[in-house]
């Protein structure tokens, strides 16, 4: 078992995924309270602080990994594109900046994991996950990879693309963590036309078949691909298509590493889809005329999931918004996750219990959701690190 440190670290997701697959979370960041009592619930033992830059490596425990999923908003394509040098996002500087810090202590930070948007390939001109490389590796970093890695072929019914990055602070091992191909048994999914398969079961206590449905609001994109099941839990068997993910060395910077690098997606895992399920479909809402128009699409969950503009289901005849429930399903989560938090209150920059649980509201049960890593996806990576520290060990 690994000790790991969790930045931004939302209501959890890279957390849990990481413990599911073997590893101890010793310290845990988050300045929204809503998904802070969220975190004191689940770890209450655990050390939980608000502010990140606020945040010395004199508070925080040794640990051999280190997981940020820093704010994406000024990376996403469909925010206003202030990229790294933007509040939210700049945050990014905050996490290095820890790790320079623990590094010099001699805390034996082996690796760091780094999640955000697919829009952090095209921010700052292109440039933007250059300049995260480069940070790194003036960090200390031996090496530094880079995936995209979409949700849905990690066994939710969600198209949710998100870039990985890994700093390898001990070692040249991102290609080990990343090879996907090595990962997974898997086998081809049928080919098909988006729209004539259909989606898996959504019955786990929701009553009749749903589909899942919606447009990427949150990065204001489409794509064809379809979903798959709302169940939790199973092998994910796949197929690796396109498999181009990359790592970068200090070396590389002596090649001028400053121009917009060649980006592509990773290999992914494509499942079967069960021909006895409900169909898929997906609907858009159209501000204009205020009409809900039927797509072909898988969609990305948002923070308004919950809203008129966010994610929708067909359930019979009937298009109705997703439940709190169903959001949680489509991250990998336990149902009812977010559902509870603990009440808190600030002791200097550290979130403190009063011991009183309180029960969460919808919104910001949406909003957690909308912001969380994939369960999922983070347990597979942390599986992928472990094998890595276990052979070295």
């Amino acid at each position: 078992m690994a000790k790991f440190i969790s930045l931004f670290s939302g209501c959890g997701g890279i957390d849990l995924g990481m413990e599911q697959a073997g590893h101890e979370c010793v310290a845990q960041v988050e300045w929204d309270k809503n998904a802070a009592g969220v975190l004191k619930h689940r770890w209450p033992n655990v050390p939980l602080f608000c502010d990140v830059s606020k945040v010395t490596a004199d508070d925080l425990p040794d640990a051999d990994f280190i997981t940020y999923g820093f704010p994406c908003q000024d990376l996403s394509v469909a925010g206003k594109r202030e990229g790294l040098d933007g509040k939210r996002s700049g945050l990014f500087y905050e996490a290095t900046r820890l790790i320079r810090e623990l590094i010099a202590r001699g805390s034996g930070l082996r690796f760091a994991l780094a999640e955000n948007v697919r829009g952090a390939l095209s921010a700052d001109d292109g440039l933007a996950l250059a300049r995260c490389i480069r940070e790194l590796l003036d960090c200390g970093a031996c090496e530094v990879g880079y995936v995209v890695l979409d949700s849905q072929y990690f066994g939710v019914a969600q198209r949710r693309k998100r870039v990985f990055i890994i700093s390898d602070f001990g070692g040249e091992s991102c290609d080990e963590i990343l090879a996907i191909t090595e990962s997974l048994p898997g086998h081809p999914a049928p080919s098909r036309e988006a729209g004539k398969r259909t989606a898996g079961d959504a019955t786990k206590g929701v009553g009749e078949h749903v589909a899942i449905e919606g447009v990427d609001w949150y990065n204001n994109a489409v794509t064809g691909d379809i979903n798959h099941t709302l169940k939790i839990g199973g092998d994910v068997p796949g197929v690796i298509e396109d498999k181009k993910s990359m790592s970068f060395a200090p070396s590389d910077l002596k090649r001028g590493f400053g121009q917009k690098p060649e980006i592509e997606l990773s290999g992914t895992l494509k499942k079967e889809h069960n021909d006895q399920s409900p169909h898929v479909a997906t609907y858009e809402w159209h501000n204009q005329d205020s009409r809900i128009r039927e797509q072909q699409q898988a969609s990305t969950l948002s923070c308004n999931a919950g809203g008129k503009e966010g994610n929708l289901v067909r359930e019979n005849l009937t298009v109705r918004r997703l439940t709190p429930i169903e959001c949680e399903r489509l991250q990998g989560f336990p149902d009812n996750w977010t559902s509870e938090k603990m009440e808190l209150i600030l002791e200097g920059n550290e979130w403190k219990a009063t011991g009183k649980v309180l029960k969460q509201a919808d919104g910001p049960r949406y909003k957690a959701m909308g912001n969380a890593v994939t369960v999922n996806v983070a347990e597979w990576i942390g599986k992928q690190i472990g094998k890595v520290l276990n052979e070295t060990k």
